[in-house]
């Protein structure tokens, strides 16, 4: 996919070539010819090839946008991830030092601990839930965002077709 830089120097040349087949019309009707079509054809094929390349700088914006929105939904998939893998380990580590007490009373000691914990771990999951929800609103955001956007490329990808049966279709 030709970036911004590469788009720009295929449209200095079409120009250019447009420029050089402008002169050259110029220089046939000054030497009396009067092959009108050719010019014409010349001058709609350049034309086309801009339209064309218009048409392919858009796609290519939209590509990206849609490659960013999904590196943003990867973000929040290894957050969630991440979090779920805590909750996991401070699972795993309360079930061992439940198991570790020896006396009833230092087990009822060390319960109260974590029951403690626990009402933290659950107010940092209420929290954690709570930032989920806002981040699955994002990402519904983002997924109806690509939709929108994908509707937006399909109807360009449609014009552009178009525009090469146009193109495809022979000069009368």
């Amino acid at each position: 996919m030709p970036d911004n830089t590469q788009t720009d120097r295929i449209i200095e040349i079409l120009e250019g070539t447009e420029a050089d087949l402008t002169r050259r019309i110029r220089d046939q009707k000054k030497a009396g010819r009067k092959a009108v079509a050719p010019r014409v054809f010349f001058v709609l094929i350049g034309i086309l090839a801009l339209a064309n390349l218009y048409f392919v700088n858009q796609l290519m914006m939209e590509t990206r946008a849609i490659i960013a929105n999904l590196n943003e939904m990867y973000g929040h998939f290894a957050t969630v991830s991440a979090r779920m893998s805590e909750i996991r380990d401070d699972m795993t580590l309360m079930e061992q030092e439940v198991r570790l007490m020896p006396v009833l009373r230092e087990q009822m000691e060390a319960l109260a601990v974590k029951v403690a914990q626990m009402n933290e771990d659950v107010g940092a999951m209420t929290d954690d839930l709570v930032e989920m929800e806002q981040r699955v609103g994002g990402m519904t955001t983002s997924v109806s965002d690509m939709s929108v956007r994908f509707r937006a490329l399909n109807q360009k990808v449609g014009q552009m077709g178009l525009d090469v049966d146009q193109m495809a279709r022979p000069v009368p």
